[in-house]
């Protein structure tokens, strides 16, 4: 069995703009199989590989996409039973690569080899997925999140940097209802139904699953996201631009907010139904659904490697 096989999609924007990326994967950990991906064909046949050889840990070089996209071709490839997988990062929203441990994806990888090499024991945290239409990933969302992603791809940065002045931008756009918050807070009409219970309705600007706790930028607003395994946490934002811009500071620090501004839940299957077509994100990826309807449910469980 193989240590460490590194699957990496050279398109993630920071793969893209730094033509040493291969190269130094390559020197951080020596005699690692080095899967390029550009595309879902050469993705699948990583995949097969992958559930052929059965190494010990399959690192993941790119952004939050790449990561979608992997643990979906592995869960086909592998009927839902992944290795242990380590979050390197490399895109332009890269939101989950904390869950792989500090440092740039190099350090990370560099851990990793050195600790499987010396037998060291590995840390590892067991984590549900979210499956939405076949696709598997950690956090989804509509309306508001989605308009918000669709803002940092806009504006052609990366890294948290950008991620933190676009929040900032939204929160002091929200505090006078400026055009940024407006855009971002379009009402949705969205029914929702968490496993038998059907929220109240009344008027949703956002809705977000998560079924890590982690959000970015070292934030931590999805505080029960991990009370129960085979669960996930959703929350949906009813308060407007203004009174949510108070709340977000208690959001963000995982402390729990007020009823008549979030509704909040932990469960197992999520139905949405909204106007048509209905934009949503997967962990970065943005997709829209053509009937208005959609359902989230769970994914494989999966063991992630923090180096």
């Amino acid at each position: 069995m193989a240590g460490i096989a590194i699957i990496a999609n050279p398109n993630a924007r920071r793969n893209r703009e730094w033509p040493l990326w291969a190269q130094q994967l390559r020197k951080a950990a020596p005699g690692a199989a080095l899967l390029e991906t550009r595309g879902p064909q050469e993705l699948a046949e990583a995949a097969r590989t992958i559930a052929a050889q059965k190494p010990r840990v399959v690192a993941i070089a790119g952004g939050d996409g790449t990561v979608t996209h992997t643990v979906t071709a592995l869960a086909a490839a592998m009927d839902g039973q992944l290795p242990p997988l380590a979050l390197l990062g490399g895109g332009a929203y890269d939101s989950l690569a904390p869950l792989g441990g500090p440092g740039d994806a190099e350090d990370r990888l560099r851990r990793l080899s050195e600790a499987i090499a010396s037998g060291g024991e590995l840390r590892v945290e067991e984590r549900d997925t979210l499956s939405v239409e076949g696709r598997c990933g950690f956090r989804f969302g509509v309306g508001l999140p989605v308009r918000f992603v669709e803002a940092i791809y806009k504006g052609g940065g990366a890294g948290p940097w950008t991620s933190w002045r676009l929040l900032l931008r939204a929160f002091f756009s929200s505090l006078g209802a400026g055009p940024f918050a407006r855009k971002l807070y379009a009402p949705m009409d969205l029914r929702v139904r968490l496993d038998d219970e059907e929220w109240p309705r009344v008027p949703i600007y956002g809705l977000v699953c998560s079924s890590v706790a982690e959000a970015g930028l070292g934030l931590k607003p999805f505080r029960r996201a991990t009370e129960q395994p085979g669960a996930f946490q959703v929350l949906g934002l009813t308060a407007g631009p203004r009174k949510f811009a108070l709340e977000l500071p208690r959001l963000l620090l995982g402390r729990p907010a007020r009823r008549d501004r979030l509704l909040e839940g932990v469960g197992e299957k999520l139905e949405l139904s909204g106007r048509a077509p209905l934009g949503w994100f997967l962990d970065g990826e943005i997709y829209s659904s053509s009937s208005g309807r959609l359902t989230v449910g769970l994914g494989p469980r999966v063991s992630l490697v923090r180096a």
